[in-house]
Protein backbone atom coordinates (compact mmCIF):
# COMPACT_ATOMS: atom_id res chain seq x y z
CA UNK A 1 0.00 0.00 0.00
CA UNK A 2 2.49 2.66 1.03
CA UNK A 3 4.69 1.80 -2.10
CA UNK A 4 1.77 2.19 -4.14
CA UNK A 5 1.25 5.58 -2.65
CA UNK A 6 4.81 6.60 -3.72
CA UNK A 7 4.28 5.46 -7.34
CA UNK A 8 1.08 7.33 -7.37
CA UNK A 9 2.46 10.60 -6.01
CA UNK A 10 5.79 10.09 -7.95
CA UNK A 11 3.62 9.71 -11.49
CA UNK A 12 1.09 13.04 -10.26
CA UNK A 13 4.65 14.82 -10.06
CA UNK A 14 5.87 13.76 -13.24
CA UNK A 15 2.69 14.37 -14.89
CA UNK A 16 2.49 18.01 -13.48
CA UNK A 17 6.05 18.37 -14.83
CA UNK A 18 5.43 17.19 -18.30
CA UNK A 19 1.96 19.84 -18.42
CA UNK A 20 4.15 22.95 -16.74
CA UNK A 21 6.59 22.05 -19.57
CA UNK A 22 4.13 22.09 -22.42
CA UNK A 23 1.94 25.48 -20.88
CA UNK A 24 5.19 27.43 -20.47
CA UNK A 25 7.26 25.90 -23.43
CA UNK A 26 4.05 26.49 -25.91
CA UNK A 27 3.60 29.80 -24.58
CA UNK A 28 7.25 31.12 -25.15
CA UNK A 29 7.33 29.36 -28.35
CA UNK A 30 4.01 31.23 -29.58
CA UNK A 31 5.71 34.77 -28.35
CA UNK A 32 9.14 33.76 -29.96
CA UNK A 33 7.63 32.49 -33.34
CA UNK A 34 4.71 36.01 -33.70
CA UNK A 35 7.51 38.41 -32.67
CA UNK A 36 10.14 36.96 -34.99
CA UNK A 37 8.27 36.67 -37.79
CA UNK A 38 6.65 39.83 -37.61
CA UNK A 39 10.33 41.55 -37.06
CA UNK A 40 12.11 39.59 -39.96
CA UNK A 41 9.02 40.26 -41.91
CA UNK A 42 10.01 44.25 -41.03
CA UNK A 43 13.27 43.66 -42.30
CA UNK A 44 11.99 42.06 -45.46
CA UNK A 45 10.23 44.93 -46.13
CA UNK A 46 13.22 47.22 -45.46
CA UNK A 47 15.62 45.55 -47.32
CA UNK A 48 14.63 44.70 -50.63
CA UNK A 49 15.44 40.75 -51.61
CA UNK A 50 18.05 41.41 -53.58
CA UNK A 51 20.08 42.87 -50.74
CA UNK A 52 19.43 40.00 -48.46
CA UNK A 53 20.25 37.64 -51.65
CA UNK A 54 23.45 39.79 -52.13
CA UNK A 55 24.72 39.69 -49.10
CA UNK A 56 24.40 35.75 -48.17
CA UNK A 57 25.59 34.79 -51.21
CA UNK A 58 28.96 33.08 -51.71
CA UNK A 59 31.93 32.52 -49.29
CA UNK A 60 30.85 35.85 -47.65
CA UNK A 61 27.18 34.67 -47.09
CA UNK A 62 28.47 31.75 -44.63
CA UNK A 63 30.41 34.03 -42.87
CA UNK A 64 27.28 36.21 -42.32
CA UNK A 65 25.24 33.11 -41.71
CA UNK A 66 27.51 32.22 -39.12
CA UNK A 67 28.02 35.65 -37.42
CA UNK A 68 23.94 36.12 -37.40
CA UNK A 69 23.42 32.75 -36.09
CA UNK A 70 26.04 33.26 -33.22
CA UNK A 71 24.36 36.40 -31.70
CA UNK A 72 20.49 35.32 -32.34
CA UNK A 73 19.47 33.42 -29.12
CA UNK A 74 17.02 30.98 -30.24
CA UNK A 75 16.22 27.34 -29.46
CA UNK A 76 16.05 24.89 -32.34
CA UNK A 77 12.82 25.23 -32.53
CA UNK A 78 12.65 29.61 -32.53
CA UNK A 79 15.14 29.47 -35.51
CA UNK A 80 12.37 28.44 -38.34
CA UNK A 81 10.70 31.62 -38.26
CA UNK A 82 14.14 33.44 -38.86
CA UNK A 83 14.88 30.59 -41.21
CA UNK A 84 11.27 30.72 -43.11
CA UNK A 85 11.83 34.80 -43.62
CA UNK A 86 15.37 34.28 -45.45
CA UNK A 87 14.27 31.16 -47.48
CA UNK A 88 11.49 33.78 -48.99
CA UNK A 89 14.01 36.39 -49.46
CA UNK A 90 15.91 34.29 -51.50
CA UNK A 91 18.80 33.84 -49.47
CA UNK A 92 21.04 31.64 -50.80
CA UNK A 93 20.56 28.20 -49.93
CA UNK A 94 23.47 26.93 -48.12
CA UNK A 95 23.95 30.17 -45.52
CA UNK A 96 20.18 29.34 -44.54
CA UNK A 97 21.30 25.82 -43.42
CA UNK A 98 24.29 27.14 -42.10
CA UNK A 99 22.38 29.26 -39.73
CA UNK A 100 19.77 26.96 -39.01
CA UNK A 101 22.37 24.34 -37.93
CA UNK A 102 24.32 27.71 -36.03
CA UNK A 103 22.21 29.72 -34.36
CA UNK A 104 20.84 27.17 -31.16
CA UNK A 105 24.59 26.10 -30.65
CA UNK A 106 26.25 29.24 -30.53
CA UNK A 107 25.53 32.53 -28.61
CA UNK A 108 27.60 34.33 -26.45
CA UNK A 109 25.46 33.35 -23.49
CA UNK A 110 26.04 30.10 -24.53
CA UNK A 111 29.43 30.13 -25.12
CA UNK A 112 30.06 31.71 -21.88
CA UNK A 113 28.27 29.50 -20.24
CA UNK A 114 30.84 26.97 -21.66
CA UNK A 115 33.73 28.68 -21.21
CA UNK A 116 32.93 28.80 -17.08
CA UNK A 117 31.97 25.63 -16.62
CA UNK A 118 34.43 23.32 -19.02
CA UNK A 119 37.22 25.96 -19.98
CA UNK A 120 38.93 27.84 -22.57
CA UNK A 121 39.73 24.93 -24.18
CA UNK A 122 37.06 22.26 -24.49
CA UNK A 123 34.91 25.67 -25.35
CA UNK A 124 37.16 27.04 -28.04
CA UNK A 125 37.38 23.25 -29.78
CA UNK A 126 33.30 23.39 -29.70
CA UNK A 127 33.07 26.91 -31.24
CA UNK A 128 35.44 25.11 -34.39
CA UNK A 129 33.65 22.29 -34.69
CA UNK A 130 30.04 23.60 -35.01
CA UNK A 131 31.12 26.85 -36.91
CA UNK A 132 33.31 24.58 -39.32
CA UNK A 133 30.62 22.12 -39.48
CA UNK A 134 27.22 24.30 -40.17
CA UNK A 135 29.70 25.75 -42.86
CA UNK A 136 30.46 22.55 -44.46
CA UNK A 137 27.14 21.21 -43.92
CA UNK A 138 25.27 24.27 -45.76
CA UNK A 139 27.68 23.80 -48.66
CA UNK A 140 27.06 20.00 -49.11
CA UNK A 141 23.11 20.78 -48.94
CA UNK A 142 23.22 23.41 -51.71
CA UNK A 143 25.76 21.55 -53.82
CA UNK A 144 23.54 18.26 -53.93
CA UNK A 145 20.64 20.79 -54.49
CA UNK A 146 18.88 20.07 -51.44
CA UNK A 147 16.70 23.06 -51.69
CA UNK A 148 14.37 21.21 -54.27
CA UNK A 149 13.18 19.66 -50.86
CA UNK A 150 11.33 23.06 -49.52
CA UNK A 151 8.00 23.06 -49.44
CA UNK A 152 6.81 25.25 -52.72
CA UNK A 153 3.75 27.24 -50.23
CA UNK A 154 6.35 28.25 -48.14
CA UNK A 155 7.98 29.87 -51.21
CA UNK A 156 4.39 31.74 -52.38
CA UNK A 157 4.34 35.57 -50.75
CA UNK A 158 1.33 36.04 -48.53
CA UNK A 159 -0.47 38.94 -50.81
CA UNK A 160 -1.74 39.96 -47.18
CA UNK A 161 1.78 41.45 -46.30
CA UNK A 162 2.70 44.84 -47.63
CA UNK A 163 6.04 43.20 -48.27
CA UNK A 164 4.74 40.37 -50.52
CA UNK A 165 5.44 42.39 -53.89
CA UNK A 166 2.23 40.83 -55.09
CA UNK A 167 1.31 44.12 -56.58
CA UNK A 168 4.88 46.09 -57.77
CA UNK A 169 2.25 49.13 -59.61
CA UNK A 170 3.46 52.28 -57.97
CA UNK A 171 0.11 53.06 -56.49
CA UNK A 172 0.42 50.17 -54.38
CA UNK A 173 3.79 51.47 -52.79
CA UNK A 174 2.37 54.81 -52.43
CA UNK A 175 -0.36 53.43 -50.63
CA UNK A 176 2.06 51.51 -48.23
CA UNK A 177 3.98 54.47 -47.66
CA UNK A 178 0.58 56.49 -46.52
CA UNK A 179 -0.29 54.20 -44.41
CA UNK A 180 2.67 52.57 -42.52
CA UNK A 181 0.34 52.13 -39.24
CA UNK A 182 -1.87 49.82 -41.87
CA UNK A 183 1.50 48.05 -43.01
CA UNK A 184 2.58 46.99 -38.97
CA UNK A 185 -1.19 45.81 -38.67
CA UNK A 186 -0.45 43.51 -41.95
CA UNK A 187 3.04 42.38 -41.00
CA UNK A 188 1.16 41.12 -37.47
CA UNK A 189 -1.53 39.54 -39.51
CA UNK A 190 0.43 37.99 -41.56
CA UNK A 191 3.19 36.91 -38.46
CA UNK A 192 -0.27 35.29 -36.70
CA UNK A 193 -1.16 33.72 -40.23
CA UNK A 194 2.19 31.93 -40.24
CA UNK A 195 1.82 31.11 -36.66
CA UNK A 196 -1.54 29.22 -36.98
CA UNK A 197 -0.37 27.33 -39.84
CA UNK A 198 2.34 26.15 -37.33
CA UNK A 199 0.67 25.65 -34.46
CA UNK A 200 -0.45 22.07 -35.04
CA UNK A 201 3.24 20.90 -35.79
CA UNK A 202 4.50 22.93 -32.71
CA UNK A 203 1.86 21.17 -30.10
CA UNK A 204 2.61 17.92 -31.30
CA UNK A 205 6.27 18.73 -31.09
CA UNK A 206 5.89 20.27 -27.67
CA UNK A 207 3.93 17.52 -26.43
CA UNK A 208 6.23 15.14 -26.99
CA UNK A 209 9.31 16.82 -25.51
CA UNK A 210 6.66 17.84 -22.32
CA UNK A 211 6.39 14.15 -21.58
CA UNK A 212 10.16 13.13 -22.16
CA UNK A 213 10.86 16.50 -19.88
CA UNK A 214 8.32 14.47 -17.45
CA UNK A 215 8.69 10.95 -17.47
CA UNK A 216 13.13 10.69 -18.40
CA UNK A 217 14.67 10.90 -15.69
CA UNK A 218 18.27 13.12 -15.26
CA UNK A 219 19.50 9.24 -13.89
CA UNK A 220 18.83 7.70 -17.42
CA UNK A 221 21.84 9.54 -18.92
CA UNK A 222 23.41 9.06 -15.18
CA UNK A 223 23.65 5.49 -15.50
CA UNK A 224 25.33 6.30 -19.05
CA UNK A 225 28.39 7.63 -17.39
CA UNK A 226 30.61 4.61 -16.76
CA UNK A 227 29.39 2.76 -20.15
CA UNK A 228 32.55 2.22 -22.79
CA UNK A 229 33.68 4.86 -24.45
CA UNK A 230 33.35 4.01 -28.75
CA UNK A 231 29.99 3.23 -28.79
CA UNK A 232 28.65 6.03 -25.90
CA UNK A 233 29.19 9.10 -27.88
CA UNK A 234 26.63 8.12 -31.22
CA UNK A 235 24.31 6.58 -28.45
CA UNK A 236 24.69 10.40 -26.79
CA UNK A 237 24.11 11.46 -30.16
CA UNK A 238 21.07 9.72 -30.75
CA UNK A 239 19.32 10.35 -27.58
CA UNK A 240 19.88 14.13 -27.74
CA UNK A 241 17.84 14.16 -31.44
CA UNK A 242 14.81 12.70 -29.27
CA UNK A 243 15.00 15.58 -26.55
CA UNK A 244 13.68 18.91 -26.68
CA UNK A 245 16.24 20.98 -24.71
CA UNK A 246 18.14 24.09 -25.10
CA UNK A 247 22.16 24.28 -25.27
CA UNK A 248 22.17 27.22 -22.13
CA UNK A 249 19.72 24.43 -20.29
CA UNK A 250 22.19 21.62 -21.07
CA UNK A 251 25.03 23.17 -19.57
CA UNK A 252 24.20 22.80 -16.02
CA UNK A 253 22.77 18.85 -16.85
CA UNK A 254 26.51 18.08 -18.28
CA UNK A 255 28.16 19.43 -15.63
CA UNK A 256 26.80 17.44 -13.59
CA UNK A 257 27.35 14.19 -15.64
CA UNK A 258 30.91 15.25 -16.22
CA UNK A 259 31.07 15.53 -12.23
CA UNK A 260 29.46 11.41 -11.91
CA UNK A 261 32.06 10.32 -14.70
CA UNK A 262 30.24 10.89 -17.63
CA UNK A 263 33.35 11.23 -20.83
CA UNK A 264 33.11 14.95 -21.94
CA UNK A 265 33.05 13.95 -25.39
CA UNK A 266 29.60 12.06 -24.62
CA UNK A 267 28.34 15.04 -22.99
CA UNK A 268 28.82 17.63 -25.63
CA UNK A 269 27.51 14.71 -28.44
CA UNK A 270 24.54 14.88 -26.10
CA UNK A 271 24.33 18.61 -25.88
CA UNK A 272 24.89 19.25 -30.06
CA UNK A 273 22.55 16.95 -30.81
CA UNK A 274 19.65 17.44 -28.38
CA UNK A 275 19.94 21.90 -28.98
CA UNK A 276 20.51 21.65 -32.73
CA UNK A 277 17.97 18.82 -34.23
CA UNK A 278 15.50 17.92 -31.36
CA UNK A 279 12.45 15.74 -32.22
CA UNK A 280 9.70 18.38 -31.72
CA UNK A 281 11.92 20.81 -34.76
CA UNK A 282 11.81 18.26 -37.22
CA UNK A 283 7.89 17.79 -36.80
CA UNK A 284 7.83 21.71 -37.26
CA UNK A 285 10.16 21.11 -40.00
CA UNK A 286 7.92 18.82 -41.78
CA UNK A 287 5.55 21.92 -42.19
CA UNK A 288 8.66 23.54 -44.24
CA UNK A 289 10.45 21.12 -46.08
CA UNK A 290 10.06 17.30 -47.34
CA UNK A 291 11.79 14.44 -45.62
CA UNK A 292 15.01 14.27 -47.85
CA UNK A 293 15.98 17.18 -46.42
CA UNK A 294 14.87 16.89 -43.08
CA UNK A 295 16.68 13.40 -42.90
CA UNK A 296 19.71 15.02 -44.44
CA UNK A 297 19.75 17.91 -41.49
CA UNK A 298 19.36 14.82 -38.90
CA UNK A 299 22.37 12.60 -40.29
CA UNK A 300 24.45 16.10 -40.51
CA UNK A 301 23.72 17.48 -36.75
CA UNK A 302 24.55 13.77 -35.97
CA UNK A 303 27.59 13.51 -37.66
CA UNK A 304 28.53 16.67 -36.02
CA UNK A 305 27.69 15.73 -32.28
CA UNK A 306 29.70 12.87 -33.20
CA UNK A 307 32.65 14.50 -34.53
CA UNK A 308 32.91 16.85 -32.10
CA UNK A 309 32.58 14.39 -29.23
CA UNK A 310 35.38 12.46 -30.57
CA UNK A 311 37.42 15.41 -30.40
CA UNK A 312 37.21 16.37 -27.40
CA UNK A 313 37.72 13.21 -25.73
CA UNK A 314 41.10 12.86 -28.34
CA UNK A 315 42.48 16.05 -27.64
Amino acid sequence: MYKQQILNQLNSTQLLDALEFFIFTFAELTLLFIVISFVVSLINQMLPPQKIKAVLTGNRGYGIAIGLGAVTPFCSCSTLPMTIGLIRAKAAFGPVMAFLFTSPLLNPFIVGLFWISFGAKTTSIYVFFVGTLAILSGYLLEKFKFDRFIRQDLLTPDCSAPNSNCDSSAESKSDNQAKRSLAWKLLFKSAVKEFISFAPYMAIGVSIGAFLHGYVPQSAFESLANQAIWWLIPTAAIIGVFLYIRASTMIPIAASLAAKGMSMGAIMSLTIAGAGASLPEMIMMKRMFHWPLIFAFILLVFTTACLTGFAIDLI
